[in-house]
């Protein structure tokens, strides 16, 4: 049989059918409150406690207080969908009045208190196709919208690692695309019907006859659709912040697949929370949220252009240059809020009284920035990219639009707009006259409550409020006995009473007469403020993008002078020359320390760089320098050095350790090999190559092999600039045998059996590795290290056995050198007599080597 619902709960199950796969936060009263599944998932996932209506599972979180909850749900990958209740209850007949005002998703959100504020909110869409794919990506809260037709997957991944989104929309029944793994805890997946990828959905958004006045294809118009389709659904109040969608082609920015971008520490730490441990932790000296997320999307889109490369390092020159008005130009942007945002919820009718203070005082910071970019023009030569931004400060709506909402609101206007007070007095006569009116019967009630204190002789009475009872006149016990016969008891409690007479009802029905007329004006007023502001979301996201822009480049400058960094130079040939280069984030961690800094001079026709020297004499931080080096100059900033003369790079590739994919269960030689083949795939003679280490997790002849055989192919073939940094000393004979190659190390001091790290390197092979004295600095026991340094030396020597026995106390030996080498002639020294070593490769050596070993 079944059970028969209340009318509430039939209004739940039919908004909730409306949104399968959403938990639905149902609002009674003061809460919102989840039924049946939701509410154990919501018990579970937010610690609440679990009780029952009706034998329904029940479990609420307050309404004031639920942005907390679904930032909590969001982050774990969940939607919500807001159902509110429309009408006041206690003007419902019957039902109450209740709808879906919102579905909140990872990659959907738009209030102030679930987004990171520096940070870009991205929701993508991807269409896989066998010809290519489709990429569209946006911001909701600052209605940035873009789309793509890329290559193949591989490219897509490096998108999703370039973009990071919240939220990855992809056609019902595809397999997803593998996600990076620095990615998978943070990206929800949302499948959507692959009809939804329409690029008419684009059209009509936008009120276009077609899509090639966007640039578009096909492809990527369709993937724009499907995003934008799946916003329409979720988002009930419009999308007027969103642009139509850009294109855009990764052959415009320099290549970082997902690896390099995770190795190479840009945005995000490969381990710990080091504050600042990572590129953009050391450049984001920005004032502005907008400034910040401009940041990182330059650091993870250097450019080819040599001309914009040029012009955003003629503004950071000029800035530089200029302390004082650097100074101002800083301090006014720090007093700009976040115009995207505020724009975005222009866009979205979500914007608040508050906001719209926040944005009336930030359009009233232009004509100082104005004034400061003309007084910098005047100083000196103005760099072209400066020019642009002052002009695009010139907006004299936004200036106007600046007074009228200076004129209109209150110093202290309120979040909410139930809250009132929202505007100042003159602005509306109409609301002038009720909040008067309101005044005038507020002071008629404390006239009242004099002359009845002097009436009833009771010097204690007094008036008061509450929203149950309304105004009353209070008496406590000990005095109710004289109270008047004309008082009309309203509430008692312990130690008094409270009563009300005619004359107050009167005063309290004209004061919420007044009060609901002025709340009901006010809310009409904002209403009509804030649909005249948002005829102007398009200048304002304009400006929003130039004073980012300004913002970025004061840092960047304040940055290079604060660090001492240079300006880059680039060069058409395929020269690098690169002196007294510093890691920018090394320095940075090093308190106290001074940070040695290094040359790197190749000639346009060397090459690849052989290093070698000791674990933690500096190969990998040299590495990584030089590919930061680069980035930082391609995206328009100084860099960390003397000077720099670089080539325009168009990949950055880099094989450094494996710990993300062994979790996948790769083993470390496969990761190792599958980035390797990556870079040997896609590597172009502009790329730069970083290679940390080869041929771990295999045997030393399959390493050896392996790695000279790479180094070949990248001499050879590839031709792209390269360093790699090895241990396989066998791999410096590679100098005298290829061209365009050249060994350098890491320079070394040994002094009383101590190695002393000098962190310089120099051109030449090091003399060892010095991994005995490594072990002893890590605090291996003795007995360890001094076996290790016996056993090294007979290795050395060609007897590895012969310190291992000599530590034993008892045992048989097991390798007699004279078994092998006394009586008669053994075949395997018959074949070394007649070797010719000097017309032996080293490879040829190892096989050689390997094949007498197995006669043995």
């Amino acid at each position: 049989m079944a059970i028969k619902q209340t009318p509430m709960m039939q209004q739940y199950f039919r908004l909730k059918a409306r949104h399968p796969g959403v938990i639905l936060f149902f609002q009674l009263g003061e809460f919102y409150e989840t039924f049946y599944d939701d509410a154990e998932l919501c018990a579970r996932e937010l610690e609440l406690v679990l009780t029952q209506r009706d034998k329904a599972p029940m479990a609420g979180v307050p309404f004031k207080r639920a942005r907390g909850y679904i930032a909590r749900l969001l982050k774990r990958g969940y939607k919500v969908a807001l159902c509110d209740q429309l009408q006041d209850p206690k003007e419902a007949k019957g039902l109450v009045e209740r709808d879906v005002v919102q579905v909140i998703t990872p990659g959907t959100v738009l209030d102030d208190e679930l987004l990171e504020r520096g940070v870009n909110n991205y929701i993508a869409a991807i269409l896989p196709e066998a010809e290519g794919v489709g990429w569209a990506v946006a911001d909701l809260s600052t209605g940035e919208f873009r789309a793509a037709d890329l290559p193949d997957l591989a490219a897509a991944h490096q998108e999703l690692a370039r973009f990071r989104p919240s939220e990855l929309l992809l056609p019902q029944g595809r397999p997803p695309p593998e996600l990076e793994p620095g990615l998978s805890g943070r990206t929800a997946l949302t499948e959507i019907e692959a009809r939804c990828f329409r690029p008419n959905v684009v059209s009509e958004q936008f009120g276009l006859i077609s899509l090639a006045g966007l640039g578009l294809s096909e492809r990527a118009g369709r993937a724009a659709g499907g995003l934008l389709d799946y916003l329409r659904q979720t988002q009930k109040e419009g999308l007027g912040q969103l642009r139509p969608p850009s294109c855009y082609t990764t052959s415009e920015q320099m290549g970082l697949d997902p690896f390099t971008q995770r190795n190479l520490e840009l945005v995000t730490e490969l381990r710990g929370n080091l504050q600042g441990a990572t590129l953009f932790g050391v450049l984001n000296r920005t004032v502005t949220a907008m400034g910040e997320r401009l940041l990182r999307r330059w650091i993870g889109a250097p450019l080819l252009g040599c001309d914009q490369i040029e012009a955003r390092l003629d503004a950071v020159e000029r800035l530089a240059e200029q302390e004082i008005l650097r100074a101002k130009l800083r301090s006014a942007l720090a007093q700009v809020y976040d115009l995207e945002r505020l724009a975005g919820k222009l866009g979205a009718r979500r914007a608040n009284p508050r906001d719209l203070l926040s944005l009336g005082q930030s359009l009233g910071r232009l004509p100082a920035l104005r004034s400061l970019l003309t007084e910098l023009s005047s100083s000196l030569d103005q760099a072209q990219a400066l020019a642009r931004l002052s002009r695009a400060l010139t907006n004299r709506t936004l200036e106007e639009l600046a007074r009228e909402l200076g004129g209109a609101l209150r110093d202290d206007a309120p979040f909410t707009l139930k809250e009132g007070s929202i505007f100042q007095a003159g602005y509306s006569a109409g609301l002038d006259e009720r909040q008067e009116r309101e005044r005038v019967y507020k002071q008629k009630i404390l006239a009242l409550e004099r002359r009845e204190r002097t009436r009833t002789q009771i010097p204690t009475l007094k008036v008061g409020y509450n929203n149950v009872f309304g105004y009353y006149l209070e008496v406590s016990r000990r005095q109710a006995a004289k109270v008047p016969d004309d008082y009309i008891r309203k509430q008692t409690l312990k130690a008094a009473e409270r009563y009300f007479t005619p004359e107050l009802k009167e005063y309290e029905e004209k004061i919420l007469a007044a009060q609901e007329g002025a709340r009901q004006l006010e809310y009409e007023l904002f209403c009509q403020l804030r649909e005249r502001v948002s005829t102007q979301v398009r200048p304002l996201q304009e400006l929003a993008a130039a004073l980012a822009e300004l913002d970025l480049y004061a840092a960047l400058a304040e940055t290079a002078k604060r660090y001492h960094y240079m300006r880059p130079s680039f060069t058409a040939g395929r020269e690098l020359e690169i002196v007294a280069g510093r890691h920018p984030v090394v320095e940075r961690l090093q308190a106290g320390q001074e940070f040695v800094p290094n040359d790197l001079c190749l000639e346009g026709d060397e090459t690849l760089v052989i290093l070698t020297g000791p674990n933690m004499a500096g190969k990998s931080t040299f590495l990584r320098q030089t590919a930061l080096i680069c980035i930082m100059a391609q995206m328009g900033s100084f860099v960390p050095a003397r000077s720099a003369k670089l080539p325009l790079v168009d990949k950055i590739f880099t094989r450094v350790g494996a710990s993300d994919m062994l979790a996948s269960g790769y083993s470390t030689f496969m990761v190792e090999m599958l980035e390797t083949a990556n870079i040997l795939n896609n590597a172009t003679p502009a790329s730069l190559v970083i290679l940390d280490e080869m041929g771990r997790g295999t045997s030393t002849f399959d390493g050896v092999s392996i790695a000279w055989a790479v180094v070949d192919y990248l001499v050879q073939r590839i031709r792209a600039k390269t360093l790699f940094a090895t241990h396989y000393h066998e791999l410096t004979l590679l100098e005298e045998k290829l061209a365009g190659v050249v060994n350098m190390n890491v320079l070394v001091q040994e002094y009383d059996d101590q190695v002393i790290f000098l962190h310089q390197v120099a051109r030449g092979k090091a003399q060892g590795s010095y991994g005995v004295q490594v072990a002893k600095l890590a605090g291996l026991p003795q007995e360890v290290t001094e076996m290790a340094a016996q056993v090294l030396a007979q290795i050395l020597r060609g007897n590895p056995l012969e310190a291992i026995e000599g530590k034993r106390p008892q045992g048989p030996k097991f390798l007699k050198q004279a078994t092998l080498f006394g009586g008669e002639t053994h075949p395997v020294i018959e074949a070394l007599k007649k070797i010719d070593v000097n017309s032996l490769t080293p490879l040829e050596a190892l096989n050689l080597l390997q094949k007498l070993k197995g006669e043995l």
